[in-house]
């Protein structure tokens, strides 16, 4: 019995070992791949300040590599993100329609989802924010930073400040204490979700 079972426990590594080398594998090259389309939110110039991207390029194989950002235009800068490869027709369409439901996306140019995302990575380092720990893997579905045109006048904060809404899974405190020291305190605006 316990034979058995400290084989399961190898093989379920093993194949986690292989499922994460071959989403490495993939992202390495991702670059290379051709850019087949790009989502961002219908009401990314007004609304809550965020704003959901998706990038999807085409693998050799035929199959979908996409990353998936979700851009704080208001304080944080990249605030979550994750990439997903080896994805059939049906699967990709899966990961858009769960974004898509949460708020409605439009077909958009390259430069301006390489521009939101990079600036917003500007924007929440001027208050000591980085991206997301998944963007070491997503950031391969972009060009690099500076290679694209940035045609677009984005605009983030609101009234010339950061403005934090707290959501729920946002270390408030931490964060409240990160712009006091950048911003300064009285130099930034706070909204607490309702209770």
């Amino acid at each position: 019995m316990k034979k058995r079972g400290k084989q399961k426990a190898v093989s379920a590594f093993k194949s986690h070992q292989s499922a994460t080398i071959s989403l490495e594998s993939v992202l390495q090259d991702a670059r290379t791949f051709p850019i087949i389309e790009c989502w961002i939110s219908a009401d990314w110039e007004a609304g809550s300040g965020l704003v959901q991207i998706i990038v999807a390029r085409q693998q050799p194989n035929g199959k979908i590599c996409c990353g998936v950002y979700l851009v704080d235009k208001f304080c944080l800068g990249l605030k979550d993100t994750f990439a997903k490869v080896n994805l059939s027709l049906d699967r990709y369409k899966d990961v858009y329609d769960r974004i898509a439901s949460r708020q409605p996306l439009k077909e958009c140019s390259v430069e301006l989802v390489h521009q939101m995302i990079y600036s917003a990575i500007e924007y929440g380092a001027r208050f000591g924010f980085t991206p997301q720990r998944d963007f070491a893997q997503s950031q391969y579905v972009l060009e690099p930073h500076g290679e694209l045109d940035e045609p677009y006048r984005i605009t983030f904060g609101q009234n010339g400040k950061p403005l934090f809404i707290a959501g729920p899974y946002d270390d408030t405190e931490q964060i409240l204490q990160q712009l006091d020291k950048t911003a300064g305190p009285g130099k930034y605006d706070y909204i607490a979700p309702p209770l």
